[in-house]
């Protein structure tokens, strides 16, 4: 029975304006609606398309905690399906990608083809005579889109369109892709995996948080970023600093440092061949003017983007965020590399994403520290019931269909996305 006050009516007074209450983190029957008014509801992040270029190719990833396997069928169209034999459940595809025609139950040997379609049942004869092979093909999600190879899906049969769903975070994603000569980015250079014993939600503040970075990647900041850049971070984090704090809405959130160049923040060394790949990103824009402003901000450097709630573009990773459980989350990280350039640009790509996000970098090993303290003074600390989202309120502004703050310490974002986590909370909400 679900908690009276967890209900849709009781939901919104857990998140004011300007402070959330402890229990959204901890409590799993919270969770356990998060999965299904949030991640069953909304559009989620599965896959890039470079992932699954050939029909039969495939990938396992998740909708929230449902296990589903994303692939290309043999006439070349997208399928996001659930990962477990119609017939008893069992687990279809335990590897990560690859390719193949068909999916067999390593149970009782139901066969399922690329679409999910079953195909063959091992002594059929022994079904009833209505039995239609039709009727067992694989779960599918509702809908299937993608924008600009950023491949998503929803078990929501009603869900708006996925151009409305991105609203203005589309923009900021065809920029990261506009980065390459092609207009589409490239993630088969493998991922970096890490877990943390705590929430998904604490992995989407993170990402989203300008305040954390002087302090908790102070020891870079100081002793690296001073060396490659000649300042320090307070001149990025500073009170003048031209770096902002965005909600885009629904839920869509930005770091923008768009004003600022970060080209050298990760990694010193510009690779030789940078003029002939921006020539070739000019000469796929016809507008001259987006060209330039897709190399000034050089993609992902110019912001951090949120696609609640699972999806983060940063620098020039692609981040996504898995919930396993109420105090469980695994998080995995893929460096973009860029389509027809120069070897040595995507060998940078990929060393600047060792520099800070690699498993033994400067950066990703702090915030993991900082979601395990974090985690330890939630769970264990019921007297402390609210925590506070309230810096930068009283200069928040408003612009068209955004919220906004010119300091980049503010949470901004992070109030925008404790307001679409209500929304999709609440019963009555249009997804």
């Amino acid at each position: 029975m679900i908690n009276e006050r967890y209900s849709p009516a009781a939901l919104p007074a857990l998140v004011k304006d300007d402070r959330v209450h402890r229990d959204l983190f901890v409590d799993p029957q919270v969770f356990d609606l998060e999965m299904a008014n949030i991640y069953h509801r909304t559009w989620v992040y599965v896959g890039h398309e470079s992932e699954i270029r050939n029909p039969g190719d495939f990938k396992t990833t998740t909708i929230g905690t449902e296990p589903v396997i994303l692939s290309r069928d043999t006439d070349g169209d997208l399928h996001v399906m659930v990962n477990a034999c119609r017939h008893r459940g069992v687990t279809l595809c335990e590897e990560a990608g690859g390719n193949q025609k068909f999916f067999v139950c390593a149970y009782h040997g139901w066969v399922f083809d690329s679409a999910g379609s079953l195909v063959n049942v091992p002594e059929v004869e022994g079904q009833p005579p209505e039995f239609s092979p039709a009727e067992f093909g694989l779960t599918q999600a509702a809908k299937v889109d993608s924008f600009r190879g950023f491949i998503f899906a929803s078990f929501n049969e009603d869900v708006p369109p996925l151009v409305d769903h991105l609203g203005e975070a589309a923009k900021f994603i065809a920029m990261f892709a506009d980065l390459s000569p092609s207009g589409s980015v490239d993630v088969s250079s493998g991922v970096t995996r890490y877990q943390y014993e705590g929430n998904w939600k604490q992995q989407v503040e993170n990402s989203m948080d300008g305040y954390h970075a002087a302090i908790t990647h102070h020891s870079f900041f100081d002793e690296v970023l001073q060396a490659r850049i000649g300042r320090s971070m307070a001149s990025i984090v500073s009170g003048s600093s031209p770096a902002k704090s965005v909600a885009l809405g629904n839920g869509h959130s930005l770091i923008d440092f768009r004003d600022f160049d970060r080209k050298a923040i990760l990694g010193a060394d510009q690779p030789k061949s940078e003029v002939d790949w921006h020539n070739g990103v000019r000469a796929n824009l016809e507008d001259h003017d987006y060209a330039e402003e897709v190399i000034r901000v050089n993609g992902g450097d110019g912001f951090n983007l949120l696609v609640y709630p699972n999806l983060v573009l940063i620098n020039n990773q692609i981040r996504v965020i898995q919930p396993v459980a109420n105090n469980h989350t695994e998080v995995l990280a893929y460096p973009a590399l860029l389509e027809q350039v120069d070897e040595e640009i995507n060998v940078a790509r990929v060393r600047a994403h060792e520099d800070f996000y690699g498993p033994a970098s400067f950066g990703a090993p702090d915030d993991i520290e900082m979601f395990k303290r974090q985690w330890q003074g939630l769970s264990r600390s019921p007297s402390m019931q609210w925590l506070l989202y309230n810096r930068g309120l009283h200069r928040e502004e408003r612009g068209e269909g955004e919220r906004y703050s010119s300091q980049v310490t503010d949470e901004t974002a992070h109030r925008g996305i404790w307001r679409r986590w209500v929304e999709l909370m609440t019963a009555e909400v249009q997804t």
